[in-house]
């Protein structure tokens, strides 16, 4: 019995931090396309990045990429932005993830070298949902 929890406990926590890693990909991707285009620049820094971690998922890093950029792409569309933001912070719970958000949101910002109205207004959000330690 307690080793069954013990594999159930090992089992969520791989399943929470996977969770965590793709609302961090999911935000990256969307600040992809939050300005309206997707910028070269910008969907490298995300790839490079996302290369790096380790992906624990059925979906194949890059079709999950292919796929997320598509409904990033839809959500600014639609002007669903905020809500967008707000789902995603809630997968993420681990403060240093939280503020690792940031860091790597505004990587995404700066690398095609300019600068939009709308990434501002989504980094504010995430900056509004960030809580200090």
């Amino acid at each position: 019995m307690k080793f069954e929890q013990l594999l159930n406990n090992f089992d969520m926590g791989i399943c929470v931090e996977q969770l965590q890693k793709e609302s961090l990909l999911d935000l990256a991707l969307l600040f992809v396309a939050v300005d309206g285009s997707i910028a070269e620049e910008e969907l490298t820094v995300v790839e490079t990045w996302a290369h790096k971690i380790e992906w624990n998922s059925a979906i194949n890093l890059d079709n999950y990429i292919i796929d997320m950029t598509s409904k990033c792409v839809l959500a600014v569309q639609s002007d669903d932005i905020e809500s967008f933001i707000q789902h995603r912070m809630t997968h993420i719970v681990d403060q240093s993830m939280r503020v690792f958000v940031l860091e790597l949101l505004k990587q995404v910002i700066e690398a095609d070298g300019i600068t939009d109205e709308n990434e501002i207004k989504a980094l504010k959000i995430v900056e509004s949902l960030i809580q200090p330690a």
